[in-house]
């Protein structure tokens, strides 16, 4: 849920995520640019502000970085050595916590 409760993230596991509308239902985005499959285990967080959303990808130990305006990814914040497993975004802070099978837990400093 957005910061403000009015979208939806889903993950899906076919390359995408999905931003939909809370109160209709109806498809907002869909953000592409990273690679999950049948196999992977998608994770999503959003930003403080609802402006952007984070996720990860097998595509290596990156978490894509989409802004919601344009659907597209901005930033790929690197420092984990082997893929990301789970993801926590505050909502408080500009704080996102990144742990990986690498057996690191990384802190970011949200953009």
């Amino acid at each position: 849920m957005a910061p403000y409760g009015d979208y939806l993230a889903l993950a899906a596991d076919t390359s995408r995520n999905i931003i939909i509308d809370f109160k209709t239902g109806r498809q907002i985005r869909n953000l592409y640019g990273h690679q999950n499959d049948g196999f992977s285990q998608p994770k999503i967080a959003w930003s403080k502000n609802g402006q952007y959303l984070y996720g990860n990808t097998q595509e290596g130990p990156v978490v894509c970085v989409w802004d919601i305006a344009s659907s597209s990814i901005v930033d790929r914040l690197e420092g984990h050595s082997n893929v990301v497993r789970d993801m926590f975004s505050s909502n408080t802070t500009d704080t996102l916590v990144t742990t990986s099978f690498d057996k690191k837990t990384q802190l970011w400093l949200a953009p």
